[in-house]
């Protein structure tokens, strides 16, 4: 059965050499919200991707950074148990993993025209008609209270909502 994970990579991949290849080691924590225990967890997960074409190499150097939003399939999942600071660490490796969606972050920075030329302008666009005035409310009317009633009533903050 395939498996998909899509998450956030806190820390960029991790590169090493495996023969002939270069493996990328990617770490996925997937936040959720326990009813039982009031609490919210997470579920780790880690995967390797691997690449012998320069070209793709460079790809991975340059997607699988910090921030990087990546989805990640695979055809089986293995339960990783090690010892941490903490008592037992589970981790979920999937197998066979390739990597089905990468978006890198944007850097924060506008690019610099070179001097001597202009910057392009916006389009103007013809002033558009004012919009109506909605009608009154009907009597007795109040409107819907912020916030997602369902999650709340059933024990989930507002900031806390699984996506799962």
């Amino acid at each position: 059965m395939a498996h998909t994970v899509t998450g956030k990579l806190n820390k960029a991949a991790t590169q090493f050499q495996a023969g002939e290849s270069t493996g990328f080691g990617i770490r996925i924590g997937e936040k959720h919200y326990n009813r039982e225990s009031g609490q919210s967890e997470w579920t780790n997960y880690k995967a390797a991707v691997f690449a012998k074409n320069p070209n793709q190499i460079a790809f991975y150097q340059s997607a699988l950074v910090e921030g990087a939003i990546v989805s990640v399939s695979g055809e089986s999942i293995k339960i990783d148990r090690y010892q941490g600071q903490n008592g037992e660490i589970l981790t979920l490796e999937i197998n066979g993993a390739r990597i089905e969606f990468v978006e890198s972050p944007q850097p924060q920075q506008q690019p610099q025209a070179p001097q001597g030329y202009a910057q392009p302008q916006a389009p103007q666009h013809p002033q558009q008609p004012p919009m109506q005035q909605r009608p009154a409310s009907p009597p007795g009317y109040q409107p819907p209270k912020q916030g997602n009633a369902a999650y709340q009533q059933n024990g989930f903050p507002d900031d806390e909502i699984p996506f799962g």
